[in-house]
């Protein structure tokens, strides 16, 4: 039994790369920059923007490789049960303001273990945000990050040095199952030093707030990051528009880069010409809504069907054997990711079924492929279970046979096309 949360412990290192290589197959692509501004001489909070629940902690266990430990909402913590797989999992609770002022006085606890893990030289990984929220923005970041970091200078003292490495993770969808995944991480802020530069005469909460000011200011170029504010759909749905019709969306950081770029422009356009800018959000969210209405991807504005329809033919066969064979896992993570009230939550649950599901699915088709085939083709298929490859070539049909319908849609939806070429893109 470890004494404290970020202790070895045995099944947790044993489980470990097994979670690691699971998360990876729930992505097409996984892809992690600026691993390299990591220090290396000190203790390390990382801070995130927090969009897709289970799955961002997910990320970045697989992107650190070791042990991470995990600060999450503490009504999470309700169930004596869920508490104790919580706490075996290395997540720590934390009170958020709107659990109300006497349960953050609590917190003194939760910061000090916080402290500890720090001291030990353990990553430790918050989302200052204080909730998941499936959109390209921040929320105001919390102040617990910045207590955690100033309780852990004063115990560290000049040992080492205490740093806040701010990140920002980036899907190409928030919804649909494996989608594109980026992992970037920023400058680190040595609080340490942040803390000498302010002065011992500085009020605390100024300090504070300049520090949360400065976290911000971190996360926002690690992600498209649009201003929460009135126009924020409008604008998402241009950004994503002139992506498409731009060909950005190949590589993730240079739709990222471009992304950042194309906002910038636009809302410095909106500062200087606001009428112009109004108008053009307002058709935007026009072009928008009865672009779902017709179940039209953005894609789809840039794109031709008839070489995707003959390559779907060709495809089609290799496609429902592959379906069939994971429709085991499949029909159940489909039903119970439809089944989440919160859709941040469907690809957690994907997730979970695929990590139950598939070693049954692998020794399932090594028992019936080793009775009714040569062993060398049971081999092949056993290894083709084991690498998830048949479930991978399912859901890769699926959407891009959405995508195919979208595509005809786009084709035979005149009104829509109409209402595009009024965007000017």
């Amino acid at each position: 039994m470890r004494q404290h949360i970020q202790d070895d412990d045995g099944l947790y290192t044993f489980l470990l790369p097994v979670v690691q290589r699971a998360t990876r197959r729930c992505f097409r692509r996984f892809h992690v920059s600026g691993w390299e501004r990591v220090p290396k001489d000190g203790s390390v909070i990382f801070v995130t923007n927090h969009t897709c629940s289970l799955m961002d902690p997910l990320v970045m266990l697989r992107a650190e490789g070791k042990k991470v430990v995990f600060m999450a909402r503490a009504d999470m913590f309700r169930k004596p049960a869920v508490a104790r797989i919580l706490c075996w999992l290395r997540i720590l609770p934390i009170y958020r303001i709107r659990d109300g002022v006497s349960a953050v006085k609590t917190n003194s606890e939760a910061i000090a273990e916080a402290v500890g893990v720090l001291r030990d030289r353990c990553p430790l990984c918050l989302y200052p945000e204080g909730t998941h929220r499936p959109k390209h923005s921040l929320l105001p970041l919390g102040k617990g990050v910045c207590h955690i970091a100033f309780e852990a200078v004063r115990d560290i003292g000049d040992k080492w040095p205490v740093y806040i490495v701010p990140a920002g993770i980036e899907y190409s969808d928030y919804f649909r199952f494996r989608p594109d995944m980026e992992l970037q991480i920023g400058e680190p802020i040595n609080v340490t030093e942040f803390v000498k530069g302010q002065g011992e005469s500085e009020n605390e909460a100024r300090v504070m707030n300049a520090l949360r000011e400065r976290i911000a200011e971190g996360m926002r170029p690690l992600f498209t990051w649009i201003p929460d504010d009135d126009d924020y759909e409008a604008i998402f749905e241009l950004t994503k528009l002139s992506a498409a019709a731009q060909k950005e969306t190949s590589s993730l950081d240079r739709r990222r880069d471009y992304n950042q770029s194309f906002i910038a422009r636009i809302l410095a356009w909106r500062e200087a010409e606001p009428e112009a800018a109004r108008q053009l959000f307002a058709d935007a969210l026009i072009f928008k809504k009865e672009r779902e209405r017709a179940r039209v991807s953005v894609f789809s504005t840039a794109s031709s069907p008839l070489l995707k329809t003959l390559f779907a033919l060709l495809w089609l066969p290799v496609w429902l054997v592959c379906a069939i064979a994971s429709l085991l896992a499949w029909l159940p993570a489909e039903w119970l990711a439809s089944r989440a009230k919160d859709a941040a939550w469907r690809n957690t649950r994907r997730f979970g079924v695929f990590f139950i599901m598939k070693p049954l699915l692998t020794v399932l088709a090594a028992v019936i492929t080793y009775l009714f085939l040569p062993w060398q083709t049971a081999t092949l298929l056993t290894l083709l279970f084991f690498w998830n490859i048949p479930i991978e070539i399912t859901y890769y049909g699926a959407e891009q046979l959405r995508r195919l319908i979208s595509d005809w849609r786009w084709r035979f939806h005149p009104r829509l096309r109409r209402l595009y070429d009024k965007l000017g893109i």
